[in-house]
């Protein structure tokens, strides 16, 4: 009888040793990296969409009037959120306060509650946009906007360059990526890639998000995260679907929910 409770726990712990144990934050980061790619690229694009109005006629010498901009950035608020009314934008000089109340956006912006500050400027001929918050909330749960942008246009072409520190600070304590995202004017779909990292606690990641595609009232289309830690890779798929899987280094995977479209 020793003998064979000697054999199972030997076998016990070899079935034990066959599968890692790896932190759920690299998966969780995995799947969380995109939200937060799409909300910064949903509050871009609805700042930058329109771009074009804000220039004088001349455009080989043209500056951005930054005053006008912000007006036009406030008088368009409620043309990307809903319901009617839910984004009061006031503009003051270059300046444009948002003060949301349960708004819902595209790219997974949804139930959005607090005040978001944007301020412009223009160097040589760019538009640039800081936006800070303030008592933000996204789908019930804390989150901090944090986005430096630059937005240049070549006819209908629209791209923006972000360095990103927003976040849910319940799930990471830093975060500060480059994307680079580019669409056409009025097209509501936006493909993004960028790479960075964050990190929780005593563990950090890099990661790397390529050609990641989406269009308003739609799952994500395609593209692909990659995100490194010390524990290997932990990389997610996306191709339409409602669901999405992140596999782990030894091919293991958590599938998670989208909430989309």
């Amino acid at each position: 009888m020793k003998r064979f409770k000697a054999m199972v726990s030997l076998f016990a712990m070899t079935m034990t040793g066959c599968y890692a144990y790896y932190d759920p934050y690299y998966y969780d980061y995995a799947y969380y990296d995109p939200y937060w790619y799409g909300y910064d690229a949903y509050y871009a694009y609805s700042w930058v969409d329109p771009y074009g109005v804000y220039y004088f006629s001349a455009p080989v010498t043209a500056q951005v009037d930054v005053n006008a901009a912000a007006t036009a950035i406030a008088d368009r608020a409620n043309t990307y959120y809903t319901p009617a009314g839910c984004a009061g934008a006031v503009a003051s000089g270059s300046t444009v306060t948002y003060n949301f109340n349960n708004c819902s956006g595209a790219f997974g912006l949804n139930s959005v509650s607090g005040t978001v500050r944007l301020e412009l400027s223009d160097v040589n001929g760019q538009l640039v946009l800081v936006a800070t918050s303030t008592d933000l909330t996204a789908d019930g749960r804390p989150y901090i906007l944090d986005l430096n942008a630059v937005a240049t246009r070549s006819g209908t072409q629209r791209v923006v360059t972000m360095t990103s520190r927003s976040r849910s600070p319940d799930t990471a304590d830093s975060r500060n990526e480059q994307i680079t995202m580019n669409w056409e004017q009025g097209s509501g779909c936006v493909t993004m890639n960028g790479q960075g990292g964050s990190t929780r606690d005593d563990m950090t990641t890099t990661a790397t998000v390529t050609n990641f595609q989406r269009c308003q009232n739609q799952c994500p289309s395609a593209g692909r995260v990659t995100v490194e830690s010390k524990d290997g890779a932990f990389t997610t798929e996306f191709n339409g679907s409602s669901t999405v899987n992140v596999t782990g280094p030894d091919g293991d995977t958590k599938r998670y929910e989208l909430n989309c479209p």
